[in-house]
């Protein structure tokens, strides 16, 4: 017992004399400096467009540590993609390949301070937006055998453009697809309705593919844009009703196909439509103009079969043909159809042409007409004279028409322009005389020749010269000429704009106003791409 009380003492002393020791463990310490992330005024919020270059020019340092021994991250995350390595430098400098979404991207910035293994976090948010708003669309090939997409914003195809802001980007289809179209295009169309009706359709020969134009990133393409499968995918036009229904027409192995645009549920083209009689055909053009059904050309039948919506191809009735009707839309067997647009007055414009029997091409030297044809609105023709004969215009006694490869007009003026290889011609219709209005210059090459030419039917604005000779300004759609011209020894591909005069329905001889865009392939189909 008296053992037992000398232990519990000298425990006791012990703990007293413990809490009477100063501790100064903890005020053995080496404080660390700061790894610092300098911005200045720059705000962490930033907006680029897609496939453009971001930039953020951070100053960094760590005071005792070298800047060797700092390692950087720059890492983006968010709306669904996997967290991307972007860059390992100090400052970001980064083209951004990315989907353009309405929710800013995450951009996380890391630098490690290797010495010690502490990390310093900064974050931002980056929003990726469109840069593919209104303008031109070329189809172009390198090599005459795949072909990709580029387009044009510029003063004369895009809203609120100065000559100096003129844009072009290139290679689209491929920068976003990571690939080529397989094959040359022979047509392209753009067309927005809505929220769900974002198309561009591309057809070739031999491929269909369809893209979003807001983006670029692919839709479907071949048998997948269609209800049923049709294995031929030889596209030899495209169109679209804006007002009449709202509807895209394809015409591939001769056979017309529609996709109806005012649904939200099914975007496929559907099975190909029958005539109104159920007897067969073979559609080479077609055209879709703005308020009525649209009109096709049947090369096997020789004769005009109406556009009824998604409905059929209405065969037209010769019994009810005027006793003077200037011919019968039903017996045109001797020709083919070379162009189709639409004209003044609620006319439309078809190029035909005495075709050989044995090819069913245009025969060389052959006869051509322009075959006008009534046009009346969707909602309104009652006794369907839609489609039916207004009257026929001799064109061959105007110069060179036997080297015209191209036709087009606009709806606001009595006037048909052709191309030959190397001119454009003004037909005046009401004083039927045609006028060499157009040359392409031998400035860029010697061996430049056309290969397309059409009105522009979308945004934008072009000069002019007035009826006091000054220089006037207007909108472009429907007032100028798109004429892509291609030179053989250059390998280069030219887009050249027109301007027509508002006074004389002519092309302008003020070679200042005229636009000229190069760098292209071989430029062979255009549309305007509107949002």
């Amino acid at each position: 017992m008296k053992t037992q009380k000398i232990i519990f003492f000298l425990l006791l002393l012990t703990g007293l004399l413990y809490s009477c020791y100063e501790d100064k463990s903890s005020l053995n310490y080496t404080l660390i400096n700061p790894i610092n992330i300098e911005l200045g005024d720059e705000s962490t919020d930033y907006s680029v467009f897609a496939y453009d270059t971001l930039e953020i020019k951070p100053i960094v340092y760590k005071e005792g540590v070298d800047d060797a021994d700092l390692s950087y991250r720059w890492t983006i995350s968010g709306n669904y993609i996997p967290p991307t390595l972007l860059d390992t430098t100090m400052t970001l400098k980064a083209r951004i390949d990315l989907q353009p979404q309405s929710i800013a991207y995450n951009l996380l910035y890391e630098v490690l301070d290797k010495t010690t293994g502490i990390v310093q976090e900064q974050t931002f948010k980056v929003k990726v937006e469109t840069p593919f708003g209104p303008g031109l669309v070329i189809s172009e090939t390198e090599d005459d055998k795949t072909s990709d997409i580029s387009l044009i914003r510029a003063y004369n195809f895009s809203s609120g453009f100065k000559k100096d802001q003129d844009t072009t980007m290139r290679n689209l289809f491929s920068l976003v697809n990571k690939r080529k179209i397989a094959g040359v295009g022979t047509a392209i169309l753009s067309t927005t309705y809505g929220v769900y009706g974002r198309y561009m359709t591309i057809g070739t020969r031999t491929s269909i593919d369809r893209i979003d134009p807001f983006d670029y990133s692919y839709i479907d393409g071949n048998g997948d844009s269609f209800m049923i499968d049709p294995k031929d995918y030889n596209v030899t036009s495209l169109g679209f009703s804006s007002n009449a229904g709202c509807i895209e027409t394809i015409v591939i192995g001769g056979k017309l196909y529609t996709h109806y645009y005012q649904t939200q549920a099914i975007h496929k083209f559907s099975y190909y439509l029958l005539t109104s009689d159920m007897s067969d055909y073979q559609v080479g053009l077609s055209t879709q103009p703005e308020w009525a059904y649209g009109l096709c050309f049947d090369e096997m039948n020789g004769r005009f079969l109406e556009i009824n919506g998604t409905k059929y191809l209405r065969v037209m009735n010769s019994s009810k043909l005027e006793p003077d009707a200037a011919f019968d839309p039903n017996k045109l067997q001797n020709f083919t159809c070379r162009a189709m647009f639409s004209g003044k007055n609620n006319i439309g414009h078809n190029i035909l042409q005495e075709k050989d029997p044995s090819t069913g091409e245009a025969k060389p030297n052959g006869k051509i007409y322009c075959y006008d044809t009534k046009q009346a609105y969707y909602y309104d023709d009652p006794d369907l004279i839609n489609g039916m004969p207004s009257k026929i215009i001799d064109l061959n006694d105007f110069p060179d028409i036997q080297n015209a490869l191209f036709f087009t007009g606009t709806n606001n003026r009595d006037y048909i322009y052709y191309a030959t290889p190397t001119k454009v011609y003004t037909i005046d219709l009401t004083m039927h005389t045609a006028t060499p209005d157009y040359t392409v210059p031998i400035t860029e090459s010697p061996d430049e020749v056309i290969t397309s030419m059409a009105v522009w039917l979308g945004y934008g604005m072009m000069n002019y010269t007035n009826n006091r000779g000054e220089m006037a300004t207007t909108s472009s759609s429907n007032n100028m000429l798109v004429v892509t011209t291609y030179s053989p020894s250059l390998k280069e591909g030219f887009v050249r704009t027109l301007p027509i005069s508002i006074f004389t329905g002519r092309i302008e001889q003020n070679k200042d106003y005229h636009g000229l865009f190069r760098g292209f392939g071989k430029i062979t189909a255009t549309t305007p791409q509107k949002q």
